[in-house]
C-alpha cells in the first residue's frame, strides 16, 4: 500500500507524481468539494450561534467518491491543498469526507522535489484556528452579501451585488470621483533659470525666496521675480555638494507588489497575474522533469529561506560577479502571515532564458519579472555620483541635482526608472560666480488627485490592512463584472472610474451602513480574523459582535425602502406620449431608462437619451397601426406604436435601399455583430458595413461605406466578397 496525497489542483497533482516517480498516489479534488448554498442564506443564527451549512458542492459527486476509494486504499492519507486559509478549509471538509484511520496535513510552499520531500518529511495536523478564521470570513461575506444585495434588488434591480471588502473599495473610488469633480483648478508659475559656470551651462528651479520655502508661486510673486532676475546678471554659489549615494533594490514580491507591478509594466489585470503566476507555482514541464518555478503567490511575507539566501549569494558571484552580491533579509510588517516566504524562484538555474521556451509568452513576462525582481532584491546598491548646486541672487534660491551612475549594481538587471541625469553639473565651490544665461518662465494650474489604476487601489487597500492576498485580484474584478466601474482607457494601467450604477449604489450604501463599509471598520474585521487564526479570538464572539449592530442597521433601511424609492425618483421634465403623465428615470435589467410614472397603468418607456419613437410609412402586418424605430439591447428595431397592446416587431431598414435590386436593405446583428442583408431572399447583397447616402457615378447605385473606402458592389463584386471574408476570419 502507497501513500495518498490529495491536493486541490490536476495540475499540482501531475507535478508532483511527476517528481516522485510514482512512489506515492496523487489524486486532486479539483478545488473546493464543499460550500454554503447559492441558492439561500446557508448560515443559521441560533441562541447566539453562528452554524454555516457546508453541503456538497454540485458536481462534486463523482471527485468525491473518486477521493474516497483512493483512500481506502493507501497506506495514509496525506491532505495538500495550499498553504493559506482557503486552502486549509478544503483540507478540513476532504478530512470529514475521507474515512481513514490515519490522516495527515502537509504544505507544498514550492513544488520542487525538495519542497515536496520536506513537507512529506514533516506531516502535522489540520490547522483548526486557520479553519475558524475561513469559516469565520465566510459567514461574513455571506451575511452581508445575501442581506444587503436585495436591499439593491429592490431599490435598484436585480443582479447587483454588495460586498463587505467590495462595498469599500468602492467607496473609495466614488469618493476619489468625488474629489476630483469638486476639484477647482488655479494658476501658478514654475520659474526655471538656465545658468553657465565653467563654459557649462545647466538648469535650476526657483526653491526659495528670502529665507522661505513656497507651495506654489503666484501672479505677483512671479512677476516680482520677472523684474528683478534679468539674463546676464551674476548670481552666486551659496553651497554645493558631491559624493556618492547609494540606492538600495527593491525587495522582492508578495501578492500584492507583484500584482501592482504586472499592472504598470505589464498591463495585466490581478486576475490574470494570479492565474499565470498559478501555474508557474503548481508545475512546468520542461525537458527532463516537471518542476514548479516559483514558490507559493499568495502570501504578504517577505521572508526568504535563509539556506537559499546563501545560494543566491554564490549564484550571483559566479554569474555576475563578486562585486554584485550583498545577501539581504527583508523585514515584514507586523501582521504578515510569515509562515510563507515571498514569492521567488525556486532554482536560479532556471532562468526566464533557459525556460521560456516550455511557457506561453504571458506566463514567461510574468516569471521574468519574479525571477529578476527576486535577484535583484539580493544585490549591492547602485551608486551614483550626486552633485547639488544652489545658487544665490538678492534673496532668490535656485536649486538643481545632476547624478551620474558610477556602478550599476542591482540595475544590471532591474530597472524601473531612470535616475541619470542628462546633463552633469561643473564641480563648483562657494561664492563661485554663476551667470544667468535665460530665465524660464512656466504657467501651470493645479491638478486634481488622481483616479486609482488597478494597481494604485491594490496598493491602498494594503496599506489600510484591507483583504488579503488571496482576495486583492477579486476585489478588483468583481467591481468590473458588476459594471461598478470601467476603465477609462482599453490598457489595464488605466485609471478605473465608477460607473453612474457603481455611484447609485455607493451612494444608497453609505449614508445606510456608513459603520460597516468604510475603511477603519473593514482594516478592524481583518485584524480581527488574523487574531482568530492565532488563537487570540473566538470566532463566534467576533461574528456576534458585528451582527447585532449589523442586523439593526438592516431593520432600520428595510423599513425606509418605500422612503428611499421615492426620494430615488428623478423628474425628467419629460411627458408619456401615451398618457400624458411625467416621465421618470429608473434602473432596470440593462441599465437605466425613462418611463411613465403612471405605471402600471400605463407602461410606457424608453431608453434614456433614445429620442420619442420616430414613425416611418411601414405599416405593421398584424394590425396596420404605424411603425416606430426604437433602440434595444441589440441596436435598432422596428415595433408596432401600438405596443404593448401589439408586440409586432421586425429587423431596422435603413434608409438606402439595396445597391443590386433595389429591395429594402435590414439591419441585423449575428455572431460576429452588426451586418446589413437584403431583405429580398433571392438577392445576393450581404455586407459587413452600411450603405453610404454617396451613389456611384457610374451606374447611380449606392456605394458600401468601408472603413477605408467607399466601393461599388453593382461595378465591383469582387470587392464585396473580399471585404466580407476578411472581416469574418478577423472576427473568428
Amino acid at each position: 500500500m502507497r501513500d495518498l496525497i490529495i491536493v486541490e489542483s490536476p495540475t499540482k497533482a501531475r507535478t508532483i507524481k511527476k517528481l516522485l516517480s510514482g512512489k506515492v498516489s496523487v489524486i486532486s479534488s479539483k478545488g473546493h468539494i464543499k460550500d454554503l448554498p447559492k441558492s439561500r442564506l446557508g448560515v443559521k443564527i441560533e441562541d447566539g450561534k453562528f452554524i454555516p451549512e457546508y453541503i456538497k458542492i454540485r458536481g462534486k459527486a463523482k471527485d468525491i467518491k473518486a477521493i474516497k476509494a483512493a483512500a481506502r486504499k493507501a497506506k495514509r492519507v496525506l491532505l495538500a491543498p495550499d498553504p493559506d486559509r482557503e486552502g486549509e478549509a478544503i483540507a478540513q471538509h476532504l478530512a470529514e469526507e475521507v474515512d481513514h484511520a490515519n490522516i495527515s496535513r502537509i504544505r507544498f510552499y514550492e513544488i520542487t522535489r525538495r519542497g515536496v520531500e520536506e513537507a512529506l518529511a514533516n506531516p502535522g495536523q489540520i490547522d483548526h484556528l486557520l479553519v475558524d478564521a475561513h469559516r469565520a470570513r465566510r459567514v461574513l461575506d455571506r451575511l452581508v452579501g445575501y442581506k444587503v444585495s436585495p436591499l439593491l434588488w429592490k431599490l435598484v434591480r436585480g443582479g447587483l451585488s454588495a460586498g463587505r471588502v467590495q462595498s469599500v473599495a468602492l467607496r473609495i473610488l466614488c469618493e476619489r470621483e468625488a474629489e476630483i469633480a469638486a476639484f477647482k483648478s488655479e494658476p501658478y508659475w514654475v520659474i526655471k533659470g538656465l545658468f553657465q559656470a565653467k563654459g557649462k551651462q545647466f538648469e535650476a528651479e526657483l526653491a526659495r525666496i528670502n529665507g522661505k520655502r513656497f507651495e506654489r508661486l503666484g501672479a505677483k510673486e512671479m512677476r516680482k521675480a520677472k523684474g528683478i532676475l534679468k539674463a546676464g546678471i551674476d548670481a552666486q554659489v551659496a553651497k554645493f555638494e558631491r559624493g556618492p549615494k547609494s540606492f538600495p533594490p527593491l525587495p522582492l514580491f508578495k501578492t500584492s507588489t507583484l500584482q501592482q507591478e504586472a499592472s504598470s509594466v505589464l498591463g495585466f489585470a490581478p486576475k490574470k497575474t494570479m492565474y499565470l503566476a498559478q501555474g508557474l507555482y503548481e508545475g512546468v514541464s520542461l525537458d527532463e522533469t516537471t518542476v514548479g518555478l516559483i514558490t507559493y503567490m499568495r502570501t504578504d511575507s517577505l521572508r526568504i529561506s535563509p539556506d537559499f539566501i546563501a545560494s543566491t549569494g554564490n549564484f550571483i558571484t559566479q554569474t555576475i560577479g563578486s562585486e554584485y552580491s550583498k545577501p539581504r533579509a527583508y523585514q515584514d510588517r507586523k501582521d504578515a502571515q510569515a509562515a510563507h516566504e515571498a514569492i521567488r524562484p525556486t532554482g536560479l538555474a532556471r532562468t526566464p532564458d533557459f525556460v521560456g521556451s516550455y511557457l506561453s509568452q504571458d506566463a514567461k513576462r510574468v516569471y521574468d519579472l519574479i525571477y529578476r525582481r527576486y535577484l535583484a532584491s539580493q544585490m549591492a546598491d547602485a551608486i551614483y555620483d550626486v552633485r547639488a548646486v544652489e545658487i544665490e541672487y538678492e534673496g532668490y534660491l535656485f536649486r538643481a541635482r545632476s547624478l551620474k551612475q558610477t556602478f550599476d549594481g542591482y540595475e544590471k538587471v532591474y530597472q524601473r526608472e531612470k535616475r541619470e541625469t542628462d546633463f552633469l553639473l561643473p564641480e563648483l565651490a562657494k561664492t563661485d560666480a554663476v551667470r544667468l544665461v535665460k530665465l524660464m518662465i512656466e504657467r501651470k494650474e493645479t491638478q486634481p488627485p488622481q483616479r486609482y489604476t488597478q494597481a494604485s487601489l491594490i496598493r491602498r487597500l494594503e496599506r489600510y490592512g484591507i483583504g488579503r492576498p488571496s482576495t486583492y485580484a477579486s476585489i478588483v474584478g468583481t467591481l468590473a463584472e458588476r459594471h461598478y466601474t470601467r476603465r477609462e482607457a482599453r490598457k489595464r494601467s488605466a485609471p478605473l472610474v465608477p460607473t453612474e450604477l457603481g455611484r447609485l449604489v455607493n451612494d444608497i450604501l453609505v449614508p445606510r451602513f456608513a459603520d460597516f463599509f468604510n475603511v477603519k471598520f473593514t482594516s478592524r474585521m481583518e485584524a480581527e480574523l488574523d487574531q482568530i487564526a492565532e488563537g487570540k479570538l473566538d470566532w463566534q464572539r467576533a461574528l456576534g459582535d458585528f451582527w447585532k449592530p449589523f442586523s439593526a442597521a438592516l431593520e432600520k433601511v428595510e423599513a425606509e425602502i418605500p422612503e428611499i424609492k421615492q426620494g430615488m425618483v428623478k423628474e425628467t421634465g419629460q411627458t408619456c406620449p401615451q398618457c400624458g403623465k411625467p416621465l421618470i428615470e429608473k434602473w432596470g435589467r440593462f441599465g437605466k431608462f425613462l418611463a411613465c410614472s403612471g405605471f402600471p397603468q400605463c407602461r410606457y418607456t424608453r431608453p434614456v437619451g433614445e429620442a420619442e419613437p420616430q414613425e416611418i410609412e411601414k405599416r405593421c402586418p398584424e394590425c396596420g397601426a404605424p411603425m416606430v424605430v426604437k433602440v434595444g439591447r441589440f441596436g435598432r428595431f422596428l415595433a408596432c406604436s401600438r405596443y404593448p397592446e401589439c408586440k409586432t416587431t421586425s429587423p431596422y431598414i435603413i434608409p438606402q435601399p439595396c445597391p443590386l435590386c433595389g429591395s429594402d436593405v435590414l439591419e441585423l446583428r449575428g455572431k460576429r455583430g452588426k451586418f446589413y442583408k437584403c431583405s429580398n431572399e433571392e438577392c445576393s447583397f450581404a455586407s459587413p458595413y452600411p450603405l453610404s447616402d454617396e451613389r456611384c457615378p457610374a451606374c447611380n447605385a449606392y456605394m458600401v461605406k468601408a472603413p477605408k473606402e467607399t466601393y461599388c458592389v453593382r461595378c465591383h463584386p469582387e470587392k464585396l466578397n473580399t471585404k466580407s471574408k476578411k472581416k469574418k476570419a478577423k472576427d473568428a
